[in-house]
């Protein structure tokens, strides 16, 4: 089966069928190209990826392997406190605070201690570093290597140093406190949520020894809960009595207390103080109604002073002025007043009987005058009666009041005396209550944490698995080999997109030539043989487009001399040459292909020629024609063949001389198409002479092995050195890197494009 250069083939089947160049210039790094870039380098990563799993397996199974034991706890609900007096739900969870406490508690270093001392750690090697290692027969070979390589250069110094004495060891605290650090490094606890139980894992290389120490963790820690917690509620119950008996004391001493200020003070409970207000209450109410009639008086005094003052003696006054006496002194004094106005208005007011009548008036007014100051005076000794009642009862209230006062200051500070009392009691029988419930139980003790699953011991390693390492070697192989591409790709400027190189150099792309075509397993054949017996191929096919290009490039001129070169060795110029020497000969130009290549000259055996009659260097030296030099290749007769044998002395300094330039001149009158195969240029400076006296030079480049830099440098020095139209070869290129489009499309049109290409 051929393989086709699609490439070549785009070029002939017009538009409609290729991207478009403003595609190809925005195609950015897709799913193409990714695919082009791991299939260039799949066997780069298949090795990778090889060599990281079976690097992996490796160390699976020589690395030591571990063994992991887990035991489970569950800390208890109820109360961590002895002291603490409230209840705690029975179905409650233990909180949050706690497990972390018992955490910390597992992982402190005072319970490692009794571990590391319950178990004899201190003894192991494995925990104890200072000791000298036990023999390992284990047939782990990176630990016995990574052994060697430890003892022999403290071997060595040793020897050196003539400190090969034994050390001797630290004291016992230091060798503990290794041991208590070893231990804790290889033990690990963990929780799932809001669980009670808890998980004591420990890791060891040797499994019975890791169940061991798991189970003898949790058994210890149940057994240091219980000391705790005994220890615990013993130092409650002693506080508790010396609390209990310096209660009582007080208690004792607050009563006496009691006793001696209620005799001192007069004070107790009875209902005493209820008489005291109640007699308090009636003096208030007495001294009122004595206030009120002492005003009273006052005012009635007043008011009858007020009306002796005025002469007025009605008895509308004041109810001492209408007595019996008053009434017949104020009758009379009206009579007489009656019997004078009479007398008065019969005889005048100097007549006797009218002045007997004036004399009986003052004798009647003078004896009303002194019984209202009887009244007044009598009604001044009850102002003074009411007054004194009034003085009288105020002191009596104030008595009250004041012994009121001092009882009330007495009885609040017996009640004082007696709260003091009550809150003791409250607090003995709090006391009693609680030693009552710990004293009969103290030595009965729940730890609080119990053990509900003991360790097995192991089977099967905790490290190394053999699947999880090959998976994670394959998977971190995988990747690395993905950096590495990536990486590598980023460094790579080999050529590989010809549009682009074209465009950087400057330079049209002649043709893309194929890989030759192979079948599976059989070697490809050899260029000649191909190009020979597979005329149709799409490797011929690619020459003859060279062919034409170079054509084009001459602009149909009769005479055309073409030098084909390379930057370095192994790039393909000497098939190139010789591929668009047969093409031209094919097509019916009289050709010749000459082999300047003077240092390897291997255009000779690529030919497969015998030896000539004559060599270059005899027709040099005018000792024969050109015609005598060359030899014609049987299956073209058109093409002439001039390729210096290994018998040929012609030396590499005529390239330098200005014999090359007759000969290329004999050649280009005897031929219409000449095609020197020329050494690389950036090896050696022949071709750069050489370049003087050509038309077009083609330079040859291989895919995914030709750099950038150096198919511009070549390109460069070609146009510096005055070098005629420059074309460029694309060879060796692989049909299905070059294959556009979806994976399904490429098949499609390889498959339609091979009906061209018979095999």
């Amino acid at each position: 089966m051929s393989l086709i250069d699609e490439n070549s083939v785009w070029n002939r089947l017009g538009p409609s069928i290729q991207d478009s160049p403003e595609l190809l210039e925005e195609r950015s790094f897709g799913v193409r190209e990714l695919y082009d870039l791991f299939r260039r380098r799949l066997r780069f990563i298949v090795t990778i990826v090889i060599a990281g799993t079976a690097l992996a397996l490796v160390a699976a199974l020589t690395l030591p392997k571990t063994y992991t034991a887990s035991s489970m706890i569950v800390v208890e609900t109820g109360d961590a406190n002895p002291l603490d007096t409230t209840q705690a739900p029975t179905n409650s969870q233990p909180d949050k605070s706690r497990m972390d406490t018992e955490q910390d508690l597992i992982t402190s270093r005072v319970f490692a201690g009794r571990v590391v001392d319950r178990l004899d750690l201190i003894e192991d090697s494995d925990f104890n570093t200072y000791l000298p290692p036990t023999r390992d027969n284990s047939p782990a070979v990176l630990p016995q290597v990574a052994g060697w390589i430890v003892w022999v250069p403290k071997k060595v110094f040793a020897l050196v140093t003539g400190g090969g004495a034994p050390t001797p060891l630290p004291p016992r605290s230091v060798q503990l406190d290794r041991a208590i650090t070893s231990y804790l490094a290889s033990l690990s606890l963990t929780r799932t949520g809001d669980s009670a139980a808890m998980t004591i894992s420990f890791v060891n290389d040797d499994a019975v020894k890791a169940a061991n120490v798991a189970n003898a963790t949790a058994r210890l820690f149940v057994e240091w809960s219980h000391d705790n917690k005994q220890l615990e509620i013993k130092d409650a119950v002693a506080f508790l009595r010396t609390q209990s008996t310096e209660i009582g004391s007080r208690i004792a001493a607050i009563e006496g207390q009691i006793a001696k200020y209620a005799n001192e003070h007069g004070v107790s409970s009875d209902p005493r103080d209820d008489l005291l207000r109640a007699s308090i209450e009636q003096a208030n109410g007495q001294l009122s109604t004595a206030r009120g009639e002492y005003t009273q008086a006052q005012a009635r005094l007043a008011q009858v002073k007020l009306a002796a003052k005025n002469g007025d003696t009605g008895a509308n006054v004041d109810p001492l002025l209408s007595s019996d006496f008053l009434t017949t002194l104020r009758n009379d004094e009206a009579a007489a007043m009656r019997d004078r106005a009479q007398l008065a208005g019969n005889y005048g007011r100097n007549h006797p009987l009218v002045q007997e009548a004036d004399a009986k008036i003052a004798a009647v007014h003078a004896m009303i005058s002194q019984e209202m100051l009887r009244t007044i005076a009598i009604l001044e000794n009850e102002v003074r009666v009411d007054e004194g009642r009034v003085e009288q009862l105020a002191k009596s209230l104030q008595a009250s009041n004041d012994e009121l006062h001092q009882r009330s200051l007495a009885e609040a500070k017996l009640r004082e005396m007696n709260n003091d009392l009550t809150a003791e009691q409250k607090l003995n029988d709090l006391v009693s209550g609680k030693l009552g419930s710990l004293d009969p139980f103290s030595d009965a003790v729940e730890p609080g944490v119990r053990t509900v699953s003991a360790a097995e011991i192991p089977t099967s390693p905790t490290f190394p698995k053999l699947r999880l390492m090959l998976a994670g070697g394959f998977a971190a192989s995988l990747v690395l080999a993905f950096i590495l591409v990536v990486t590598l790709e980023s460094m790579d400027v080999r050529v590989r997109d010809p549009r682009r190189v074209a465009k950087q150099i400057r330079a049209p792309l002649l043709a893309s030539i194929p890989q030759l075509p192979q079948k599976f397993l059989r070697r490809a054949l050899p260029p000649l043989e191909t190009l020979l017996s597979q005329p149709r191929s799409a490797f011929s096919d690619a020459f003859r487009s060279l062919y034409g290009g170079c054509t084009r490039m001459n602009g149909g001129r009769g005479k055309h001399v073409i030098l084909v070169s390379s930057g370095l060795p192994q790039e393909g110029k000497t098939t190139t040459a010789m591929g668009l020497a047969m093409a031209a000969g094919m097509d019916g130009a009289l050709t010749a292909l000459i082999d300047l290549d003077l240092r390897t000259r291997s255009l000779h055996g690529a030919m497969r020629l015998g030896s000539a009659s004559k060599t270059l260097n005899d027709y040099l030296n005018g000792d024969c024609a050109l015609a005598e030099i060359v030899q014609t290749l049987p299956e073209i007769p058109q093409l002439d063949v001039l390729a210096p044998s290994a018998d040929d002395r012609t030396s590499p300094e005529f390239l330098n001389s200005g014999q090359l330039a007759k000969v290329l001149e004999a050649f280009r009158l005897e031929y219409d198409v000449v095609i020197i195969d020329a050494p690389p240029v950036l090896v050696v400076e022949d071709a750069i002479g050489i370049a003087a006296s050509v038309d077009t030079v083609v330079v040859v480049a291989a895919s995914d092995s030709t750099t950038q830099e150096a198919l511009s440098q070549v390109v460069e020095r070609l146009r510096f050195a005055g070098g005629p139209s420059i074309g460029w070869v694309l060879n060796r290129v692989d049909p299905f890197q070059q294959a556009r489009g979806a994976l399904r499309k490429a098949y499609l049109r390889r498959q339609q494009i091979r009906r061209y290409f018979p095999v």
